[in-house]
């Protein structure tokens, strides 16, 4: 059987001893996280710089429309206002009450010996305001003057009921007065009145479901 004799024993181990030496190792990590950071800052600066790349771009893409975007913004604002002017007009004359055919019915009812001298009307701002007032002032001359002036109050009730659903009319005043007038030869005694009327002209339905608001253009460019 042969004999082997290891002459490098001591050589050998301490080799190993160097190979597992802690500073070497602690310097070789070291070096390999410092090749890591290297790595890692090279791939940052890349997309760092495509990034800078991409906001140049996208500068230069907004500086060619910024101006069609405030052209269009200002035609919005145009059209806005446009748009604020016609509700207000359409509002108006929905709103809008004809008062012609009242009046009409007022000049029918009136006898030669009633005189009015004042009359007046409203139409209530509200939109859910469903009824207006008709205040009527005049001066009535007969034998019986506040005889006459009820008549003329119950005469314009009966045709404004023809026209509207809900009419009712009270006298605010009805009061003889000293004075006298002559029509047609006679001499005749007077009487001053005020007939205040209420007059649905609205649908209550209607009034309270508000109409659609026409919606505002907004701007694609």
């Amino acid at each position: 059987m042969p004999l082997h004799v290891n002459l490098y024993h001591e050589i050998e181990q301490q080799e190993i001893a160097r190979q597992r030496d802690p500073l070497r190792l602690g310097m070789l990590a070291v070096l390999i996280i410092a090749i890591g950071f290297a790595v890692n800052y090279f791939i940052v600066l890349e997309r760092a710089h495509i990034v800078g790349i991409h906001y140049a771009d996208a500068q230069t893409a907004w500086s060619a429309i910024e101006p069609k975007a405030k052209a269009a913004k200002t035609r919005q604002d145009q059209l806005n206002t446009a748009i604020q002017a016609s509700d207000a007009v359409m509002k108006a004359i929905d709103s809008r009450f004809d008062w012609a055919p009242i009046l009409q019915e007022i000049l029918k009812t009136t006898p030669r010996s009633v005189q009015l001298t004042h009359v007046s009307a409203d139409v209530p701002e509200d939109e859910k305001a469903i009824t207006s007032s008709i205040t009527i002032c005049g001066i009535s001359g007969a034998v019986e003057p506040r005889k006459q002036a009820e008549s003329v109050r119950t005469e314009l009730d009966a045709r404004l009921a023809s026209r509207f659903e809900h009419v009712s009319s009270v006298f605010k005043e009805l009061e003889d007065s000293d004075q006298f007038v002559l029509l047609d030869g006679r001499r005749l005694a007077t009487a001053t009145f005020t007939i205040e009327y209420q007059i649905q002209l609205r649908d209550p339905i209607a009034a309270a479901t508000p109409p659609p608001r026409r919606a505002r253009k907004e701007s694609a460019e």
